[in-house]
C-alpha cells in the first residue's frame, strides 16, 4: 500500500514539475494575453524618444525593450507619469555578460529595483517582473481611457 501511494505521489510530483516548467517557460509567458483580449496603450520612452506602445501580449512590451542589446527607458500607463506607477528599464553589457534592471516607480519614489543577469538566469525572471508591473499599471484609470471613451 505504501509503495502504491509513493508511486502515485511521485507521478503527481513529476506532473506538477512538467506543468510548472511549461507555464513558466519564456515562449508561454511572452504569448500570454495580458488584458483578456484587450489592447492597452502605454507611453514608451526609449533612449530619449517617446511614442505610444500598444500592448496586448507580454511579447509586445518585451520586443520594444529588447530591440537593442543596450538601451534604457520607461513604460507608463498614464501620459502624466510623474505622479503614477511606471517602469524604468535599462539593458547593458559588462564583460560579455548582458544585464537588465527594472525599477518600479510611483512618481519620483522608487518602490522596487531589480537587476537581472540575463546570461545566468535568462529573461524569464525579468519577464515575470515586467508582466506583473504592466498589469498593475494598467489596472488604474488613465488619460488614455478618458480619450478612448469619448
Amino acid at each position: 500500500m505504501w509503495g502504491t501511494l509513493g508511486v502515485i505521489f511521485l507521478i503527481l510530483l513529476l506532473s506538477f514539475g512538467v506543468w510548472y516548467s511549461i507555464t513558466n517557460s519564456l515562449p508561454f509567458l511572452i504569448e500570454k494575453d495580458m488584458f483578456d483580449g484587450e489592447t492597452k496603450t502605454f507611453v514608451f520612452k526609449k533612449n530619449g524618444k517617446e511614442k505610444a506602445l500598444k500592448i496586448k501580449k507580454a511579447n509586445d512590451a518585451l520586443n520594444s525593450i529588447t530591440s537593442t542589446r543596450t538601451s534604457s527607458g520607461s513604460i507608463s500607463f498614464d501620459p502624466k507619469r510623474e505622479d503614477g506607477l511606471h517602469l524604468i528599464f535599462s539593458m547593458w553589457e559588462s564583460g560579455g555578460v548582458h544585464h537588465m534592471t527594472i525599477i518600479e516607480m510611483d512618481g519620483e519614489k522608487v518602490i522596487q529595483e531589480d537587476e537581472y543577469n540575463l546570461e545566468e538566469k535568462g529573461l524569464v525572471p525579468a519577464v515575470h517582473r515586467m508582466i506583473d508591473l504592466i498589469e498593475r499599471m494598467s489596472s488604474t484609470s488613465s488619460v488614455w481611457d478618458e480619450v478612448s471613451s469619448d
